[in-house]
């Protein structure tokens, strides 16, 4: 009896820490279908009583939304592609290959984890300024090209291949660069997804750093774009949240098409190198 009071217990919390972790999600959802007149209404309401459009309306009016939403995609699939690319042959150098100081380099990166965002801001910023690109979409991109999390996630998948299938290829001639490209990156499959995943959905949501870097309205990317149309718009709540609503969609779609690949990812940084 006891042990069915505890299964009870434990599928009540969890139906609860669920809807109080959707309800945010649902409330954004509502409040953009609400006519403004009623969101201001007191007590709020939890439905809407007449769901509209305008909002939405509102908001693509603006006709810089659609090239922050292109600034976006633009940025986030550059900075994938680039940080797949760079990370996975960094990962099969610490994987598969043997060269003075491979563990302490490898080390000395994963360390970096644990440096605070914040602290590399100044460095970065005066990196970019000296080489002329601020006020770029490249100021962006290029600092975001590597990520030491995903070098290592990418390694840990990596070491577990079967070294045979690398040492076959070298006595049948290949090279490093062709075992990487014909071998790893084809057995890796399921790490590049989860690490893609994970890097665009961090690259689209991204704030902080093209606030600092980007000056110019059309060069925004939307998350920085909605945030100054909020202080254009600062009583508007219902066109806010049909930004915000705006910008997740794309994010909602790609979690809940790819939420295997997450798991995957996650499952693959707690495999033992």
């Amino acid at each position: 009896m006891s042990k069915f009071f505890g299964v009870l217990f434990f599928i009540l919390f969890l139906g609860f820490w669920a809807l109080s972790t959707l309800f945010p999600l649902y409330w954004m959802v509502q409040t953009a279908f609400t006519p403004e007149k009623d969101i201001r209404q007191v007590p709020p309401r939890l439905f809407p009583s007449r769901p509209t459009l305008d909002n939405f309306k509102e908001l693509f009016s603006y006709p810089q939304i659609w090239s922050w939403a292109l600034n976006s995609l633009l940025i986030s699939v550059s900075i994938t592609f680039g940080s797949v690319l760079t990370c996975s042959a960094a990962a099969y150098a610490f994987a598969k290959m043997r060269f003075p100081g491979r563990k302490l380099l490898f080390t000395l990166i994963v360390s970096t984890i644990l440096v605070p965002p914040q602290v590399t801001l100044l460095p970065a910023f005066l990196i970019i300024n000296k080489f002329g690109l601020l006020d770029t979409l490249w100021a962006v991109i290029i600092p975001s090209l590597a990520s030491p999390y995903i070098i290592f996630m990418m390694r840990q998948y990596m070491f577990v291949i079967p070294q045979d299938y690398v040492d076959a290829a070298k006595v049948d001639g290949a090279s490093e660069w062709r075992i990487y490209l014909r071998i790893m990156l084809p057995m890796s499959k399921p790490v590049i997804a989860a690490a893609s995943i994970f890097t665009f959905i961090s690259s689209w949501n991204g704030f902080l750093w093209p606030l600092i870097v980007l000056n110019t309205p059309s060069k925004y990317p939307l998350t920085v774009g909605l945030a100054t149309l909020q202080r254009l718009e600062l009583n508007q709540f219902g066109l806010q949240m049909a930004g915000s609503l705006f910008s997740a969609v794309p994010m909602l779609i790609i979690f809940f098409a790819f939420q295997k690949y997450f798991v995957k990812g996650l499952m693959t940084g707690a495999t033992k190198g």
